[in-house]
């Protein structure tokens, strides 16, 4: 075939080009250009709702009302992003600056945003102090600490408005004060699109879920990496609130519950769990009912496409997460999902009414509240329980509201896929919390902190934890410990398998190992610190620093530079020297032995079976793996 001229050729380029579909550069925030995707690609295809309407709805503005908020305003298909959110909430205080402030707080995010927390109270001084002289409780709401989720932000813009200008609920104010942080990922959020989440009935549009590092900030309520959760500790330390709340929306499966809330089950402060079971709980369900609402504990389920596989609760989990956290901090808390398959309007007046009744419930019970804080903070136990398991046995049944569902064969997958219904269903299925200790440990007398590892001490201050800095160098009798069986940890994730390839989570290599103890005579330098466990926060001191617990900063990785030796024998050397020591030491011999026998592993290790010999001689590290906070018993 005759070849076309180069010209002819660039002219046919041109008009196939030209004939292609096209494409935007994708821009910020989102990144995404759907003109570059199937139809069918961009459209959600989620199970059907179940039919609702509830008294609840009587708590949405008329369109016409000059305060009328912007998810009202759209018929709840527009969330607010940060910046319209901070626009909305400085129009209410301008409107009512006696009642709300509206004030940037502590660090500024990774990208330089501002964080911002609203103050609303009658007191004229907005201050820590000046909520505490106020004589009522306060009460510190955080809304999308995963900005996809964004119905406690829209509930709570509501709420402060009719609180404030409307007046429908301007009794709560005589009641109780409120620390609201409408936006805890703020960066996260101004990642704003229609694409934020798959598994999601509304509203349009929604931020990210992690922060501009990729962090999620429902994992750092320990280590602590992030500024918006460091800002969040520094708020529960200054403020001291009454009461916490988180809010979320949770996904998974269909079943007839709206709204969902859990606390720490019996975890660390125990009378404000029973507080809440006893006189918060009972009325706040009785008041979701009447609203049109159907809640429930929190739902996790064990299998995603078989109920009847059961449900975990999210009870007695690690105080890497928001409530666990207040949990160990003695502030009572609970952790909200609203069910992220119903309408988002829906989700919206179910987080509205959730609010109104806990405020209610904490505003009229204060002084029972208070006592129950008051005990748990004068706490001391001799043994403290850092982690609990389910207990030994068949798990208990219990009624679960669900759907109907069937399954069937998938060409996609090549297995079966459930579909579900919006048919009720009620089943009854096993209920797997954690509710027995699992790690336990005594209290010590203290524990000192090298000054070397000032990344850590600058942690524990965020934290609020109090301690005493050396000015000069002191000895101690600590007991330390050196780990063995070094390995990478695994992520704890209850509600997701995660899909990562690579090792670590959340930006940090965990490590797992065995602790070991060894009793030293250590001189500390100055700087160091010294931590006394028998504080108020003394359980979450123990939760940093006890080698075994799931949420240390050596768990964490924080120490992981210590885990490697600095010095290693050449064959040579260490050849003739082993030999040496098993004709010294008959006891040697037969310990070389056994290990031969025992781990085949070893046996066919050279460098493993040398490293054994000099591990035993004093050439070797004697720091080597080992964890330097010491433990004074």
């Amino acid at each position: 075939m005759k070849k076309l001229p180069l010209c002819m050729q660039l002219t046919m380029l041109a008009s196939l080009l030209a004939s292609l579909p096209a494409f935007a550069v994708p821009t910020a925030p989102d990144y995404v250009d759907d003109n570059a995707y199937l139809a069918a690609a961009r459209k959600h295809i989620l199970p059907p709702d179940i039919p609702w309407s509830g008294k609840s709805e009587q708590f949405i503005a008329a369109k016409t009302d000059p305060f009328v908020s912007p998810i009202e305003a759209s018929d709840f298909q527009h969330t607010p992003t940060y910046t319209e959110t901070l626009d909305y909430l400085n129009k209410l205080q301008a409107a009512k600056p006696g009642l709300i402030k509206v004030a940037s707080y502590g660090e500024t995010t990774d990208a330089g945003t501002p964080f911002t927390m609203v103050i609303v109270s009658k007191s004229s001084d907005k201050s820590a102090a000046g909520l505490k002289a106020s004589g009522k409780p306060t009460i510190y709401v955080e809304a999308e600490i995963h900005p996809g989720e964004a119905n406690g932000k829209d509930a709570g813009l509501m709420m402060i408005r009719d609180m404030t200008v409307g007046g429908s609920q301007s009794a709560l104010l005589d009641k109780i004060n409120l620390i609201f942080v409408p936006v805890v990922n703020i960066d996260g959020d101004l990642r704003n699109g229609k694409y934020g989440r798959i598994n999601q009935n509304g509203p349009n549009n929604t931020g990210w879920r992690v922060n501009s590092r990729n962090l999620n900030l429902n994992r750092d309520f320990t280590k602590l990496d992030s500024p918006e959760i460091r800002n969040v500790a520094r708020i529960l330390g200054e403020y001291d609130p009454d009461f916490f709340i988180d809010t979320h929306s949770t996904d998974g499966v269909i079943y007839q519950y709206d709204v969902t809330y859990c606390g720490n089950g019996m975890g660390w402060a125990k009378n404000g769990s029973m507080w809440m079971d006893k006189v918060m709980t009972p009325r706040v369900f009785a008041e979701l009912k009447d609203y049109g609402h159907q809640p429930n504990v929190c739902i996790s389920m064990n299998d995603n496409e078989d109920i009847t596989q059961g449900y975990y609760p999210y009870y007695s989990d690690y105080a890497r997460f928001s409530n666990q956290y207040a949990d160990i901090r003695g502030i009572p808390g609970i952790l909200v999902e609203l069910h992220a398959l119903k309408p988002y309007r829906q989700q919206v007046l179910a987080n509205y009414t959730l609010y109104k009744s806990i405020f209610e419930a904490v505003g009229d019970n204060k002084d029972s509240l208070r006592d129950a804080i008051d005990k748990d903070r004068a706490v001391r136990d001799d043994k403290v329980t850092l982690t609990w398991k389910m207990p030994d046995g068949k798990a208990p049944l219990v009624d679960f509201k669900g759907v109907k569902f069937t399954k069937e064969l998938s060409p996609i997958t090549g297995d079966k896929i459930v579909h579900w219904t919006n048919q009720p269903m009620d089943y009854k299925i096993p209920y797997t919390a954690q509710t027995e200790p699992d790690l336990v440990v005594p209290r010590p007398k203290a524990y000192v902190v090298p000054a070397q590892w000032h990344e850590v001490i600058d942690r524990l201050k965020v934290h609020g934890i109090q301690m005493t800095t050396l000015n000069a160098p002191a000895t101690y009798d600590v007991t330390v410990y050196r780990l063995e069986d070094v390995k990478l940890g695994t992520p704890f994730e209850p509600d997701r398998e995660s899909a990562d390839k690579i090792p670590g989570y959340e930006g940090r290599l965990l490590i797992t190992g065995k602790p070991v103890a060894e009793h030293r005579k250590v001189t500390y330098p100055a700087g160091s610190v010294v931590i006394d466990p028998n504080q108020r926060l003394g359980v979450l001191a123990m939760d940093l620093l006890e080698p075994a617990s799931p949420d240390s900063f050596l768990s964490w990785g924080f120490f992981n530079a210590n885990l490697t030796s600095a010095e290693a024998p050449e064959a040579y050397v260490m050849e003739p020297m082993a030999r040496a020591m098993l004709a010294e030491s008959p006891a040697l011999r037969q310990a070389f032995a056994e290990k031969l026998k025992k781990d085949k592993a070893f046996a066919k290790d050279r460098n493993a079976r040398l490293n054994w010999f000099y591990n035993q001689t004093p050439f070797a590290d004697s720091n080597r793996y080992m964890y330097p906070v010491g433990k004074v018993e």
